[in-house]
């Protein structure tokens, strides 16, 4: 009888231990808090637009335990995703993408159901989300600041390809004499470049790099006192994006009008580098026909006529180059150099005729003239600036060396 009672004892309390080892709330409570249990979970899915049906590429996919992440990744390009090697207990699903209402799903990780396949979730779009309006920013052509008015360069097309002095004749503030110089009140202005006098004349200065024009009809007491008449500050284009970029553009036109500009930059703290070439020539012809009735008391006493033929053509090289050092993010130490070189040219075809009240001709004549200006200009710089927390204030040390070479032959050629 012993033997027979032994037995359903030893089975009730194998029983019992069972039971007392059996999960609580879906195995929360023992199977996700003991860390000797391995970590053998492995989930996996797909995403998928409600509608269309067609998969959802990056959407984020996590994991969580109350506030902490567990894992986490993007959907791949056919919208599936998996996570493996999770630990046993009740986690939150959550996916998010934009454009879609927010999925969460609450999964069981268990021995009985270690690998799961969680099928094709369907993400709801977010109407609402969907009827936003598109707000793209753009530098205005005019900005009128407190001390100057800023004109915008890049949205002036018509000076494209040209020289500083087509970017003067589109400002309606500016007016340019005959000698081609820039006035602001019918008085001659002052060129700056980047803030600081400059040797270069507005023929000189390639209308591509410039980033904007700054007009400055009553400069302050920190201008020289040269430049009381006003100052036109021309503003280079600089390229302050990290790594490494650049810029290549060319152009054509009518009356062998050819340009080009090649930029590179290199910006690896501590160290940047940039270089910019640009080449612009074109040429301008001029053809002029004259004829003249001499009267004399009333009568005619003769007659004469002239015809003119002129090519003006003008040829730019400018390059730049400069490099930063960084010392650290208030302070930069530059050193730059600009190189600028080119020609005038100009050929002038001139014939004339004279003759007699009848027309029968009395004289004529030719003269051919040449003339060629070379020009350049060297600018060495060596730059410091600092700046500091509040907007707006900073400081600045130049140290400035300018040179340049100008020659002028001139050929005549006359034949009467």
């Amino acid at each position: 009888m012993k033997k027979y009672i032994s037995i359903p004892l030893v089975s009730l309390v194998c029983c019992l231990c069972m039971a007392q080892q059996r999960p609580t709330e879906g195995g929360q409570k023992n199977w996700g808090g003991n860390p000797n249990l391995p970590s053998i979970g492995h989930i996996y899915g797909k995403v998928v637009d409600s509608k269309t049906k067609e998969s959802v590429p990056f959407a984020s996919v996590a994991i969580f335990k109350k506030d902490s992440v567990i894992a986490g990744n993007f959907t791949k390009n056919n919208g599936e995703f998996s996570f493996e090697n999770l630990p046993y207990g009740r986690f939150n699903l959550k996916i998010t993408f934009l454009g879609f209402k927010a999925y969460q799903q609450v999964i069981m990780i268990i021995p009985q159901n270690e690998e799961q396949d969680l099928g094709d979730i369907q993400l709801q779009v977010e109407e609402t989300l969907l009827k936003t309006v598109e707000v793209v920013e753009e530098k205005s052509a005019f900005e009128m600041n407190i001390d100057r008015k800023v004109f915008n360069v890049d949205k002036n097309i018509t000076s494209r390809g040209g020289t500083a002095t087509d970017v003067m004749k589109n400002i309606p503030s500016v007016t340019m004499d005959e000698s081609g110089n820039a006035q602001l009140r019918q008085n001659n202005a002052t060129i700056y470049v980047d803030g600081r006098p400059t040797n270069l004349t507005l023929d000189m200065i390639p209308a591509d790099q410039i980033d904007k024009v700054e007009v400055i009809t009553n400069p302050s007491a920190k201008f020289e006192a040269s430049a009381t008449g006003g100052i036109i500050n021309i503003v280079m284009k600089s390229n302050l994006k990290p790594g490494y970029n650049g810029v290549v553009t060319g152009g054509a036109g009518t009356n062998d009008h050819y340009n080009g500009m090649l930029a590179l930059n290199v910006k690896q703290k501590p160290i940047g580098f940039s270089a910019t070439y640009s080449y612009n020539t074109f040429k301008n012809p001029i053809h002029a026909y004259n004829y003249r009735t001499i009267l004399n008391n009333g009568s005619t006493s003769g007659h004469y006529d002239s015809d003119n033929n002129k090519v003006f053509r003008n040829t730019f090289n400018t390059g730049t180059a400069s490099l930063d050092y960084y010392i650290n993010n208030r302070n930069t130490l530059t050193i730059s150099q600009n190189i600028t070189k080119g020609y005038f040219y100009t050929r002038e075809d001139q014939s004339f005729r004279t003759s007699n009240a009848t027309d029968a001709l009395l004289n004529r004549g030719s003269r051919i003239t040449n003339t060629v200006i070379d020009f350049g200009n060297y600018t060495t710089k060596l730059h410091y600036k600092k700046t500091f927390p509040k907007k707006g204030k900073e400081f600045s040390a130049d140290i400035n060396y300018n040179g340049g070479l100008s020659q002028n032959p001139s050929v005549f050629t006359t034949n009467t």
